[in-house]
Formats: C-alpha cells, structure tokens, sequence
C-alpha cells in the first residue's frame, strides 16, 4: 500500500464534501495519493453532498415512528 497523509486525504474529502471539488476531480487526487484504481477512488467520492454523506434516516436505518415496531406475540 501507498504511504499517503491521512490529512490531505481528509482535506480532499472535505473539499469534495463542500463542493469545492468535482467527483472526477476528487477521485483523481485520490488515486494519485493513495495508489487506488481510479474507479475505488471515484466510489469513494461518489456519495459525499455539502450536507453530509447521508440523510439521518439512512445513517440510523430507520425514519423516526417507524422503528423499533414491535412484534405481534404469535
């Protein structure tokens, strides 16, 4: 494995986040510091919005009133 700065990588990450960086743009970068395949390094920095990676709901993988439902005794 390629010895990278894990700073930069999350510097990169965060730029990807913010929307300073492209997907294409990141993934490069990436793969570049990392020694990853281009497509690795694109899947990694595919889901990353300004918002955050993921909506809370699939953070927790549940909406909120839905789980935990409980079980019908049988």
């Amino acid at each position: 494995m390629a010895k990278f700065d894990p700073e930069k990588v999350t510097q990169l990450m965060v730029e990807r986040a913010t929307g300073y960086a492209s997907r294409e743009t990141a993934a490069k970068e990436l793969a570049e510091m990392t020694g990853l395949d281009f497509d690795v390094a694109k899947a990694f920095c595919s889901n990353l919005k300004p918002r955050g990676s993921a909506g809370l709901a699939e953070v927790r993988g549940y909406k909120k009133g839905e789980w935990p439902k409980k079980k019908t005794p049988s």
